[in-house]
């Protein structure tokens, strides 16, 4: 199963006996064993394995005391810490869960909601305020805070590894969603797969860019935690390609999952590599070309290795570490090698197998396949074919595959009119139906248009309108689609007098096939026109916008009230649009802009509007229920996005508020001493939050700032409940000339260490890596963040001379800072790798305040607050404040 992938790496395995385990079972044991360790991390929380048992024990005794045994308990959980917690606090409880995704149309969530009949809900009310079912649940809880631990001497119920423990709904691209009902013993198959294949460990740090409703995020989140590593959730529609690149880089991610449409705009433009954290990118759900492959490569550090797995959620059936020496003409990589545990046939036609090379429709049999249909509030073991032995059941894939004569499997398409649009089967037939429920359209014909940029499908409708029908019919049946799933909707509506068929009445394919072929033509030739005398005749903004819409969407922009999700545009597309946007003018945009601009027009205008970047020293690094804050005040450079990474690995409930130096976007001047800053910030604090406890960190020379602030807060009666340190010196002008020796001598002799440990003819190598590094530093410096929370635009950055000039302007305000008495505690935070030559932190401070606190962290002055040193100093920090929002310590 390892084959061309990290035979080396050190491992668990998972063995057959474990998958007769119970999943909550196996957690309980990695939990003991890992107590201490980050087992899930969103955007605001971080939830260690202690507290992730601690938090389903209490939650499962609340499901097990809400329901009865065979009941089903929902999750409608956006991608947060709560989601991990929620599945196995089910299982714990003995009870099978259906997982639902907040963000489909609500009339879908209705329906799952409607055949799944979950006796409980466990989800937050907002994100299903608008499905009309959640009043037929009986119970709902509202889930947003970490449940209390369970009573002393509570056990897990006993849930059978073959019964059913989870309910997974297709998206209903083929009419009604289905509910795919799988056990214990078939999650903990695919488990036992990714961990022997991919040789997975806790050092490990899972991120899938796949919806957590789906078997795929099923399967991801129990195999990293019964693995020991860590899970991030990433919300992906409030997501932007830059925080998904930004999120793979600073926290170290070392397992990544995407459908290959969505990787292609995350890193086409990503101008670097992914880094040396990320060893696997693990791709499937739709068809993978070898371009896909090539761009992988290029992105990823050498050595890093490329899985496709090609699975369904009726059944795990193939994957492969990707072997370029398998290419062909075949613009579509192979879909791998069956995996053990399975039994594959090749169907041909006339149901005998299919000869040797030949092509034929793909059939498992295997007992990993899916238990049945949830239907009625209970699972239906008839829906399933059975080759017989109960053990061993059946599961038609409807694909047509060829086999190679080393084993490996190719696909060929499909046996129906089924595509795969974005990773979700799609039934042609099924949107031809839907649109036929209008009362204006008297047939409709649906085709899949191939895309050759991404060897994707663009769904292409025509439609024959019922005599009498008024004009407009388009748009209108453009707005009627729209509450389709997303992968359902046609991109593009072509009128028709009438849809051609065959005297059998079925649809005549070739003549729709020609048809199509003249309008892709007649597009073309009339684009570049559409472009130049619509529209996006205009500034430099309109032409891109316009250029890009075409490129994305296929379609050209021919009024300023074009609509982006009307024209084709999805969630994917939208990541692809806004990334190429950002390129192309040199911007940061958030994802969430083509939500509040869809329209041509004002998206335009949302890109052309000026943002206000007048100097306002908070920004947000963390969102928090209540106040009190942590106010954490920047170091030297004055920017504080290398707060970012152990800001947001926080566990503690308030907010965290970064505060960063004036003069950074070169509209004002710098602070000229440490006074200075300590009276502005203090006004934006009390702005803000106008009584204590005040909270104050500060990162090196923020240190000396957030000292300053403390003891006008004392003298002005403010109540202060915490001053921290972070390796925080009296200034650097004043160290003496053996400390600066010692220091370089240290930094050489490493250097030599680190180049005698490498090979000699990889010496120009490593050279040449390291002046890229070196120029990619001084050209990229940490941009500046904006108060809301965003980074400024490129053209903004704080380039290398504005950031030297706050560096050097706060480097002298430290020279001239002469620190007071502060008649209260400071707690200072000490690396362990701390430079040796310097003095210890409390000998520095010790004068200067009533009483001293020394907490000790990982790293060093420079990584003590980044990856992967973040989460233990974040922990540390936690660990001082209050564990309730409101009280002081």
């Amino acid at each position: 199963m390892d084959w061309n992938g990290p035979t080396t790496r050190i491992f668990t395995k998972f063995r057959d006996e474990d998958l007769d385990l119970p999943i909550i079972a196996q957690f309980e044991r990695v939990a003991r064993r890992h107590r201490n360790r980050i087992a899930v991390t969103d955007s605001d929380t971080s939830l260690s394995y202690s507290e992730l048992w601690d938090g389903l024990s209490g939650l499962a005794e609340i499901i097990a005391a809400e329901t009865e045994p065979g009941d089903l308990v929902g999750i409608a959980l956006p991608a947060c810490s709560m989601y991990p917690l929620a599945i196995l606090a089910c299982l714990a409880a003995g009870r099978p869960f259906v997982a639902m995704d907040p963000h489909y149309p609500g009339h879908c969530l209705d329906q799952v909601l409607e055949d799944a009949r979950p006796a409980l809900i466990l989800g937050r009310k907002d994100a299903l305020g608008s499905v009309k079912t959640v009043a037929r649940a009986e119970r709902f809880i509202h889930l947003t805070a970490l449940p209390q631990p369970a009573r002393r001497g509570w056990r897990p119920a006993e849930l059978d590894v073959d019964q059913p423990a989870c309910v997974v709904f297709t998206s209903g691209s083929t009419g009604r969603p289905k509910g795919i009902v799988n056990s214990q013993r078939n999650i903990l198959q695919r488990v036992a797969q990714s961990v022997n294949a991919a040789h997975i460990n806790a050092e490990d740090k899972f991120l899938t860019l796949a919806s957590l409703c789906t078997i795929v995020g099923v399967r991801d989140t129990i195999t990293a935690l019964l693995a020991g590593a860590g899970v991030r959730l990433l919300d992906l529609q409030r997501a932007g390609a830059r925080e998904i690149l930004n999120v793979i880089r600073a926290e170290a991610v070392t397992i990544l999952f995407a459908f290959p449409a969505l990787l292609r705009p995350v890193i086409a433009h990503a101008g670097e590599r992914a880094g040396d954290a990320l060893r696997l990118v693990r791709v499937g759900g739709d068809t993978t070309l070898w371009s896909d492959i090539d761009l992988l490569r290029g992105w990823l550090a050498p050595g890093s290795a490329i899985q496709a797995i090609y699975a369904a959620t009726e059944a795990p059936m193939m994957q492969w570490f990707v072997d370029e020496s398998c290419r062909t003409d075949d613009p579509r990589i192979p879909i791998g090698y069956p995996l053990p545990g399975n039994r594959l046939a090749l169907i041909d036609e006339n149901g005998r197998n299919a000869r040797p090379g030949g092509v034929g429709e793909l059939v498992v049999g295997s007992p990993y396949v899916s238990l049945g249909l949830w239907a009625d509030g209970h699972c239906d073991a008839r829906s399933v074919e059975s080759s017989g032995t109960p053990s061993c059941r059946l599961f038609r894939t409807g694909d047509l595959v060829r086999q190679k004569p080393d084993g490996l499997l190719e696909r060929m398409g499909r046996k129906d009119r089924q595509v795969k649009v974005r990773g979700t089967r799609v039934d042609l037939e099924g949107v031809e139906a839907a649109l036929r429920q209008h009362p204006l359209v008297g047939d409709a014909a649906v085709l899949a248009r191939a895309n050759s940029a991404d060897g994707g499908v663009t769904l292409i409708a025509y439609v024959c309108a019922r005599q009498g029908a008024p004009d407009g019919l388009i748009e209108d049946l453009t707005k009627f689609i729209r509450s389709a799933p997303p992968s359902m909707r046609p991109q593009r509506f072509y009128p028709t007098h009438k849809i051609p068929r065959l005297a059998s009445s079925k649809l005549d394919l070739h003549a729709m096939m020609a048809l199509d072929k003249s309008n892709v033509q007649n597009e073309c030739d009339n684009a570049v026109t559409a472009a130049e005398a619509g529209p996006a005749k205009g500034d430099c903004v309109a032409r891109t916008v316009a250029r890009v819409w075409q490129e994305i969407l296929n379609t050209p922009v021919r009024s300023p009230e074009d609509d982006f999700f009307e024209a084709g545009g999805d969630s994917l597309k939208a990541i692809s649009f806004i990334t190429e946007i950002e390129w192309s003018l040199d911007l940061e945009l958030p994802l969430t802009l083509i939500n509040e601009a869809p329209t041509f027009a004002r998206f335009c205008q949302a890109l052309r509007e000026p943002r206000t970047r007048r100097y306002v020293p908070l920004v947000p690094l963390k969102s928090g229920e209540t106040l009190p804050a942590v106010f954490f005040i920047h170091g030297l450079g004055g920017n504080v996005v290398e707060l970012f990474p152990m800001a947001r690995r926080m566990t503690y409930r308030g907010a965290v508020i970064g505060i960063q130096a004036r003069g950074l976007t070169g509209e004002e001047p710098p602070h000229a001493s440490v006074e200075e800053m300590a009276a502005e910030y203090l006004r934006g604090i009390k702005a803000l939050q106008p009584e204590g406890p005040y909270y104050l960190c500060g990162y090196s020379f923020g240190g000396l700032v957030a000292f300053e602030m403390a003891q006008r807060l004392w003298e002005s009666g403010d109540e202060v409940g915490l001053v921290g340190l972070f390796d925080t010196t009296m200034s650097r002008l004043r160290w003496p000339l053996r400390v600066w020796l010692s220091i370089i001598r240290r930094r050489l002799v490493q250097f030599a260490s680190d180049v005698s440990a490498v090979p000699i003819h990889t010496w120009p190598a490593a050279i040449q890596r390291g002046a890229s590094c070196l120029r990619d530093r001084l050209r990229g410096y940490p941009t500046p963040i904006d108060p809301d929370g965003a980074p400024l635009p490129t053209f903004l950055k704080a380039a290398p001379k504005r950031v030297l000039r706050v560096a050097t302007t706060a480097l002298i305000a430290s020279a001239r800072y002469r620190p007071g008495f502060y008649p209260g505690e400071l707690t200072l935070f000490s690396p362990v790798g701390r430079e040796p030559s310097l003095p210890p932190l409390q000998a520095i401070w010790r004068k200067h305040a009533r009483s001293l606190s020394v907490v000790e962290t990982t790293g060093t002055h420079s990584t003590m607050l980044s990856a992967p040193n973040a989460e233990s100093t974040a922990a540390c920090l936690t660990q001082r404040l209050p564990v309730c929002c409101g009280s002081s310590r």
